[in-house]
Parts: structure tokens; sequence; C-alpha cells
């Protein structure tokens, strides 16, 4: 083990070396990667120890010390009426992982770069660590990140990391706050539980609406913590989870982007980091949306992050699974508003991915064959689209679509119109796409419906509308998209 202090000081030497400095200017040149714009589509992978009990969400660590919760009830149930979360790590034995296959799922699904959770609010590495002993190749004798990176490599897949540390220092306090027998009380599992500092109802400060301010001792951890896994499994990308928006966290998120910006400068390429609630310069890194939309087109690359499960992050045996098509639609909205996708999947405990999120994988991946043209190394249109359904924030991503709602992407001489609905008609009236909208004018080659080359399309272009007619409707259970050559 290394003391935060000495890594610390590694850090330091690497940013006084390298050409970001920590300071928002510095780190104002960084520019968004054209492979990050082009691949427009990743996942994200919640799995870990808290996929044991497969019970409610990704938070049952925290859950299972709260009152009144299905969590609560089967920790006493399970653990008895002491039982701690050190129970589940230790039932954590994934028997049936096979790095390969995930590998082998998620090039299938169309996706270009995958994201594992590093480490979740739980504080348990899914990797090596020199900083703290709960890590997997202590627990487990697996370094789970270290083999799907190897797997992803050699499927042409980059590889990400995502850290929720920051919320660590809070997470478990209902172990000491309602459990009173519980071994966080004590010194002995003290770098599992975390400090465990309670919720207050104090607002001191804004943006402390919970009442919690990060010491400085823990910011050094988080900072030291966030290097070593980028130090470790040299992403491509990070992303963190929102309560890296308090204040205090401000210099040392400057200290760890120059750090991560300078190591991936050393190493050759350049990476993309993601954040929300403003916590970071806008420039500086991508801006991420939870579950969520924007309601016009970004001037920079955003990214929309959300999960094939409705109701948990985490496998639990009652999630409720979004179809192909909605997570289709989702990924089709962000692209034409300059987002990138990520869609996350949530493993079993054994390792293995459930046969409803293959599912919904496995068709976009077949969607993606034939449509991929017009998702990657796309660019919005002078318009994103049309029709009623148009969002602007997060933790709403479950949108009905109806035969008026239409999405547009675009390349050199090429509109790409989506239906968003896939009712059945032979008639599509888009009037975003009428010859003169707004400074829009082009003529009409030919348009195509993708993945149907034999179909006959005829259209009337003016100054109302553009209208495609159908020889017969196209049966579908996924969106349809026409080519449309311009001139």
């Amino acid at each position: 083990m290394i003391s935060i202090d000495e890594y610390l000081e590694k850090v330091d030497e690497v940013i006084a070396k390298g050409k970001y400095k920590d300071t928002w200017e510095s780190l104002s040149q960084y520019k968004i990667p054209d492979w990050y714009k082009n691949n427009r589509f990743g996942l994200f992978v919640h799995w870990g120890c808290y996929s044991v009990p497969a019970v409610e969400s990704e938070w049952f660590p925290r859950q299972m010390y709260q009152k009144d919760t299905k969590s609560w009830e089967w920790r006493i149930k399970n653990l008895g009426e002491n039982g701690d979360y050190r129970q589940i790590v230790e039932r954590f034995h994934p028997d049936k992982f096979d790095a390969d296959e995930w590998a082998d799922i998620f090039y299938k699904s169309g996706a270009k770069h995958i994201m594992p959770v590093s480490e979740h609010h739980d504080g348990i590495k899914m990797y090596k660590s020199e900083l703290n002993r709960w890590n997997t190749v202590e627990l487990t004798g697996h370094d789970y990140q270290k083999e799907l990176h190897d797997a992803f490599d050699k499927k042409g897949l980059k590889f990400f990391c995502s850290s929720h540390r920051a919320e660590h220092l809070w997470f478990l306090n209902g172990a000491v706050e309602n459990v009173p027998g519980s071994e966080a009380h004590g010194e002995k599992y003290r770098d599992l539980y975390g400090p465990c500092m309670s919720f207050e109802p104090s607002k001191s400060r804004p943006g402390h609406e919970d009442g919690i301010e990060a010491p400085e001792y823990w910011l050094k951890d988080w900072l030291a913590s966030s290097c070593e896994m980028v130090e470790n499994n040299r992403p491509w990308g990070i992303y963190f989870d929102w309560w890296i928006y308090q204040s205090e966290f401000k210099p040392y998120i400057r200290k760890f982007i120059a750090y991560f910006y300078n190591r991936c400068d050393d190493w050759g390429y350049t990476p993309v980091v993601f954040y929300k609630n403003g916590c970071m310069m806008q420039g500086c890194a991508v801006f991420d949306v939870e579950r969520g939309q924007i309601n016009s087109i970004a001037k920079d690359v955003w990214q929309c992050d959300t999960a094939i499960a409705k109701n948990s992050w985490g496998y639990t045996e009652n999630n409720e699974f979004k179809s192909p098509y909605a997570c289709a639609v989702n990924l089709i909205d962000v692209v034409s508003k300059n987002g990138c996708f990520m869609l996350n999947v949530g493993p079993k405990a054994d390792g293995t991915i459930c046969d409803e999120e293959k599912n919904v994988l496995l068709k976009l991946g077949e969607w993606l064959n034939i449509n991929g043209e017009a998702i990657y190394s796309c660019e919005p249109f002078t318009v994103f689209g049309e029709g009623k359904k148009q969002q602007n924030k997060a933790f709403n991503d479950n949108l009905e679509y109806t035969d008026r709602d239409y999405r547009f992407t675009y390349k050199p001489e090429t509109i790409y119109a989506f239906p968003m609905s896939v009712k059945e008609r032979t008639s599509y009236c888009i009037k975003s796409l009428r010859y003169a909208n707004e400074g829009i004018r082009y003529d009409i080659k030919n348009i195509e419906l993708l993945g149907h080359p034999d179909i006959k399309i005829k259209w009337i272009h003016d100054n109302k509308s553009l209208k495609i007619k159908l020889p017969s409707p196209v049966k579908t259970d996924m969106p349809l998209c026409f080519k449309i050559s311009i001139d």
C-alpha cells in the first residue's frame, strides 16, 4: 500500500511536466476528439457487489441500512439484525464471468466504447489498487477492469472508466445512524465503510443542500483514487457521478483533469471526461445529462446516459426493461441534437448478462447494421427534427412518439430522416424539410429507405413540405430511416 500524500506527489509531478496545468484557462485548450464525436453510441455497465442481493437497485448498500425499505427487510431476513455490507462483499464470486463473452455481445450491439463502473458508491474497486484493500484483486483474485479492457481491445472497443467514489463519504451513513451493532461503528473496517458522514439539515452554503461539506482528507482521497484509476486502467474516457458538484471539489477536479489529459498525452491519445451539474467549466470536458433530453441542437458535443432497465442501473430480480425500439429512438433523438448516447447494462452477480438486456443489445446491433450510416460520424442537420416531444431535463427519457415526430441527422449531401413512430403507413409528411425553410434550400436527387433497396419511393418536395409515398406499409417494430440525397 502507498499513502495518499505519496501518491499525490506523483500527481503534482505529472502536472508540472505536462502540457495541461490545473487551471480552467489551461484546460480550455482541450478539444473534444473526433473519434468520440463519430462513435455516437457506447455502453455503460453497472456491475459489482451490489448485484448480489438483486434487490431494489444498485443503491442496495445504502438502502440496506435505511428503515422501511425492501433492502432493509432483505438484510434482516438474510443477514440478521446487525448484518453488514461486508457480508455481501464476501458473497461476490462471479464464477460465470467471461470478459470475452461480454465483449462479443457488446460488439454485436453496435457500441463503439464501453464504460464499466470502476468504483461505485459502495467503495469497492473493480481493479487492482495500492490505495485500498477493498478491491477485487484482493477479494476475488480478479482484476475485472483489466480483463474487460483486454477483451474490448481485441474487438476494437474503447475502454472507459466510471468513478462514484465521491459519494462514498456519506453513502453508508445509515449503518451508523440506524444499526447500533454495525461494524461500521469501529475502526477495523473503516476503509470499507468510509467516514459515514451524516446528513444534517444545514444549508450554510449554496450547493450544499444535503448539509455535507467534503473535508480535505476526503478530497485528497478522491483525487488520489481517481488518478490511480487512470494509471491502472488507461481509459479513453472517465465519468464522474453528480456529487463532485460541491464547490470544494473544484481545485481537485482541475488537478485530476490536468493529470488525466497529460497522462493520455504521454500515451498518445486524446480522451474524454464527462461531468454533470456545472461541476466543470464549459469547454474543458463533455457535459452529461442523466436519463434525459435537451430541446435543441447543442453547440458542443454532449452525452446522454440512461439504462435499459427503467428502475435500476444494476441488476435486480424486479427490473422493468425498455424495448429495443425505446432505446433506438432515444439514441436517434440524442444524435439529432449533437449528442452521444450511453446505454447501461446491469449484469447479474454471477457475471452473466440477463436475456432481456442481451435481446435489446442484439436487436440494436441488427438495427445499426442497417441504419448505422445515419448514426456513426453524423452531424445534426440545420434543424434536429419536428414534433411535440421537445424535452430539456434529466430523468425524463421514457417518451412516446407519434406519427408527426421526426428526427434528422446529416452527412455531406445527405439528410437522414427518422420517423419516430413505428405505426404502419404509406405516407410521411415532413414539414421541416420543405423546399424553403428558414434559409434551407436544396434539391432532392433521390430518396431510399435504408434496408429496403427494392422499395420504389415517390415524393413531392415543395414549399409546404416533403411528402414521401411508399407503395405499401413496412411492418417493423424498430424505427425506419429515409436516406435523402440532396444537391
